[in-house]
């Protein structure tokens, strides 16, 4: 079987984590090819390590006419001989709704909330909920994901909608906790609903309450240039213990120097970070939003959105437990990931769903 995966880009990002999932997986006789919109960035080398074939299209954010992807996606599949086109977040849906293949289409929905950051984008999102008619199987990661295709309108019959929790492999064992004092580490890209000030003005009170604590954030935009995050740094006075690293390109090994992983948002479907995280034993402390609870394994490590002070209570409760307490919530999270969130699971359901299609 030989499957085409289409994706908008190759920085760090919960739909990228699944495809390198499920290239690493594949069978033997099996082929997986990858098709990136952008040109190579942070993740490139590891989906090129495990990718039959990848291409670069080598568009930009703001292309409108996507002729280079479709372009592309003619080639890929009657080179290799293509059985199933398998696109990733809405501009690489656009494509493969577009373009006249001939092959089975399938997309994955990654969010649970339509993020486009300029009225372009805005329309491709509408112009793939009116076309989705066009493929013939969409799964969701979460069930948010499936609620927030039925508010935009999906054309494809949303009851016929595949919920299949993204998956990630998960360690031998729980990663033993980092010594020294607490650091809380924040994946996610530079976007209004991933909330960073909200984050900020949490980790500004646990600074109060726990002086040495540190926090790591993670993502597409999330660097020292980003002068919207440095200036309310300053003014929280809170600059010199906050690192800000951009995109990274070993989450895992990053996620290991942390006692939590938070998410901030107010809009999330099922973050892949998260199951990245407990998948090392890393516990996680969120905001109710989406499903990123069901990443939790105590209902005080699940707080309202957009209220910093609920968020820094409960990252305060984390690190004050006692080390017996913290271990405890260490391999309940490995427990949960190793259970519920398992690679090998998600990449044999997309098998068994290519082999239906076809």
């Amino acid at each position: 079987m030989r499957i085409l995966h289409i994706v908008n880009d190759a920085d760090t990002g919960g739909a990228q984590t699944l495809i390198e999932q499920l290239l690493r997986v594949t069978r033997p006789g099996d082929e997986a090819h990858l098709l990136v919109l952008l040109s190579p960035a942070s993740l490139s080398s590891r989906l090129e390590s495990v990718a039959t074939s990848t291409t670069y299209s080598g568009m930009s954010r703001k292309s409108v006419v996507p002729a280079k992807g479709v372009r592309d996606v003619l080639r890929l599949v009657k080179k290799h001989k293509i059985d199933v086109v398998h696109s990733h977040l809405h501009q690489s849906d656009l494509i493969n709704e577009l373009t006249p293949h001939g092959r089975p289409r399938v997309s994955t929905l990654h969010s649970s909330l339509d993020v486009s950051s300029n009225p372009v984008a805005k329309v491709v999102w509408r112009t793939v909920a009116g076309l989705s008619g066009r493929f013939e199987a969409v799964v969701a990661c979460s069930a948010s994901a499936k609620d927030f295709a039925a508010k935009l309108g999906y054309r494809f019959p949303v009851n016929q909608m595949r919920i299949v929790h993204n998956g990630s492999a998960t360690a031998s064992a729980p990663a033993p906790e980092p010594s020294g004092d607490p650091v809380f580490v924040h994946l996610a890209r530079f976007a209004e609903p991933k909330d960073h000030p909200n984050l900020f003005r949490a980790f500004a009170r646990v600074r109060e309450r726990v002086p040495g604590a540190t926090l790591v954030c993670a993502g597409h935009g999330v660097d020292n240039d980003n002068r919207e995050l440095t200036r309310e740094l300053d003014r929280l006075g809170i600059r010199d213990a906050v690192s800000l690293l951009g995109p990274v390109d070993n989450v895992r090994e990053l996620i290991r120097t942390a006692h939590a992983v938070v998410f901030s948002s107010y809009h999330e479907a099922l973050p892949m970070a998260g199951i990245e995280a407990i998948g090392e034993g890393v516990p996680v402390i969120t905001t109710d939003t989406g499903d990123a609870k069901d990443l939790t394994v105590d209902e005080r490590a699940v707080v309202p959105v957009r209220n910093s002070e609920a968020l820094a209570e409960a990252m305060t409760w984390y690190v004050q437990q006692s080390p017996e307490g913290r271990e405890h919530m260490r391999q309940a999270s490995w427990d949960r990931a190793a259970t519920e969130f398992d690679a090998l699971v998600t990449a044999d359901t997309y098998r068994q769903l290519y082999v239906q299609l076809l």
